[in-house]
């Protein structure tokens, strides 16, 4: 059996608790070598049963968890990273929309003017500048006369006659900003982003400190291309 550890190999995604349950407990590797030890000295001795060969290879890998722990946080930074990336760039596109998109602008301007001209009685009222954002989910529930139909729903059907040039067609686009979109950046704390990016920037330092340890005592056979690929994986990382 022959098991290589190089770093060029090593498919990502594989799990800590897998590859850590790879390496054979001090108590096994005794076993396992005593083993091997009185094989050589009889004929027709049992060999080691494959899990036990596989395990008994892994020993032989210097700085076997070393290069691991280095192959698995590579695997994962970028994809860290990306996940970060992707909320960072979903809570932009949200505040860029809510900032500037026509379709929000239209939206809230009839709200405030469908607010202003039920308030027309009130000479302080029925001229304000705008409304507290609280105000929103109880469109719902101011009815018409007849109680037939709400202040939301006559909103939406007077957007799509009057602002909606392809209303009921295929190509129509919902113009404000998705309700999963919203309620995912609602969840989002710039206190996890902070811990996130801590935490990878101290586990960065750790790989770096493992890699080396590796590279000060692997042969000159077994060091590359790991140490090239950690190196560029490092300096990339800083960055």
């Amino acid at each position: 059996m022959e098991v290589k550890i190089r770093g060029d190999s090593w498919q990502p995604g594989i799990p800590s608790v897998l590859a850590s349950s790879w390496r054979a407990q001090s108590d096994e590797l005794e076993k396992i070598e005593k083993h091997g030890r009185s094989s050589k000295d009889k004929e027709n001795a049992k060999s080691l049963d494959k899990p036990e060969q596989f395990l008994y290879e892994l020993s032989l890998i210097p700085n076997f968890s070393e290069r691991v722990f280095c192959i698995l946080f590579q695997s994962t930074f970028s994809e860290s990273i990306c996940s970060i990336r992707r909320k960072l760039e979903l809570l932009q596109k949200l505040c860029e929309t809510l900032k500037h998109g026509s379709g929000v602008m239209q939206v809230l301007g009839l709200v405030l003017a469908f607010g202003n001209y039920m308030n027309g009685g009130n000479n302080t009222r029925g001229q304000a500048d705008g409304f507290g954002l609280d105000i929103l989910p109880k469109l719902k529930d101011v009815k018409s006369s007849d109680n037939s139909r709400s202040l939301l729903s006559y909103i939406v059907s007077y957007y799509l006659r009057n602002f909606d040039e392809d209303a009921g067609k295929e190509q129509c686009v919902f113009p404000l900003p998705e309700p999963q979109d919203l309620f995912q950046a609602s969840q989002m704390k710039f206190e996890d982003f902070q811990k996130d990016l801590r935490k990878l920037k101290k586990d960065l330092r750790a790989c770096e400190v493992e890699a080396g340890k590796v590279y000060q005592v692997s042969s000159k056979e077994h060091i590359q291309p790991f140490k090239e690929n950690m190196e560029q994986f490092i300096i990339q990382g800083k960055f």
